[in-house]
């Protein structure tokens, strides 16, 4: 049964630039993972979203509660990501993160705090 997802993202500057916007999008399935990385990591955290077919993805979101370029990661073959913020995808788009999500590599390179790492996804089943 489809279920309703909706966004809103608002951003801006004290000079006046910013965005607003939000919505919402039918999807068939929603799920989330989460992990917790422990500080000074000094190897990479494999976490299993097995996810073989992103083209089923109608989004991809993840939060760390470090923002400050800490933690990163990593999907198949690509660059290593830093995380300054979400990580928020929608649609095509997600192909330019990854083009397989069957496991994912975090890392943790604070000296003093452990990070909590939150993923969300929508799937279209058809």
């Amino acid at each position: 049964m489809p279920q309703k997802f909706s966004w809103s993202f608002s951003g801006g500057s004290p000079a006046g630039a910013g965005v607003n916007n939000g919505g919402s999008l039918e999807v068939d399935a929603i799920t989330s993972a989460g992990v917790t990385l422990a500080k000074a990591m000094g190897a990479d955290r494999d976490l299993a979203l097995q996810i073989d077919d992103v083209d089923k993805l109608a989004f991809f979101i993840m939060t760390s509660s470090l923002n400050d370029g800490s933690v990163d990661v990593k999907a198949d073959s690509a660059t290593r990501t830093k995380l300054s913020g979400p990580l928020i995808l929608y649609g095509e788009a997600i192909k330019l993160f990854a083009g397989d999500l069957q496991t994912i590599s975090l890392k943790n390179s604070s000296a003093t705090t452990a990070a909590d790492i939150t993923i969300l996804m929508g799937f279209k089943l058809d």
